[in-house]
């Protein structure tokens, strides 16, 4: 029996090889190793794939959260973001194939425009940052714009340590940071 993972795998390997547009059910199953069948009972396109994909990237975030309860927000900010990007790095190629593909594709764009903010707010969430009343969807939407700014440089990052993007990220964080300070001492301009 084939697993979630393995079949979520083939989507990526289909999606690297043949592109965003040109990948399918019948190449994601070759390439997992089962059936079309199998590859439809659980992500019967590339789009329930990058669903997946994104949940299995939250679950690898997510599994640090609580790891350092004594750690400052943006500390445990800083360490949910790069588990995930550390949880990505397998599915790189893939990712930067949809990333291209996004560039003309605002199918992809308005996919990533509403699934995102989800993400990132199960990540703030478990950082300790407040998700709710009026400030609440400006900080996830704050950090969601800070995550794919992130991202840009995490995709050009060869670095195993991934040393730029953990200066990226803390640099983003920080800037953030002075933001939201300012926003809160009613001083924004």
């Amino acid at each position: 029996m084939a697993t979630d993972d393995q079949i979520l795998d083939g989507w990526l390997a289909a999606i690297e090889r043949d592109g965003w547009v040109l990948a399918r059910i019948d190449s994601a199953a070759v390439l997992a190793e089962v059936s079309p069948a199998d590859v439809a009972a659980v992500y019967p396109d590339r789009w329930s794939a990058l669903r997946g994909m994104q949940r299995r990237l939250d679950r690898a975030a997510l599994g640090e959260a609580g790891a350092d309860k004594d750690a400052s927000i943006r500390d445990r900010l800083f360490g949910l973001m790069m588990a995930r990007f550390d949880a990505a790095e397998d599915s790189k190629p893939a990712i930067r194939v949809v990333a291209e593909a996004a560039r003309r594709d605002p199918g992809l764009v308005a996919f990533f425009m509403v699934t995102a903010p989800v993400s990132i707010a199960r990540i703030a969430q478990a950082a300790g940052v407040d998700t709710g009343g009026w400030l609440g969807p400006l900080r996830v939407k704050a950090l969601t714009i800070l995550m794919v700014q992130v991202s840009r440089t995490w995709l050009d990052d060869e670095d195993p340590d991934l040393g730029a993007t953990m200066k990226a990220l803390d640099a983003a964080l920080e800037r953030a940071e002075r933001w939201g300070a300012r926003f809160q001492s009613g001083s924004v301009a």
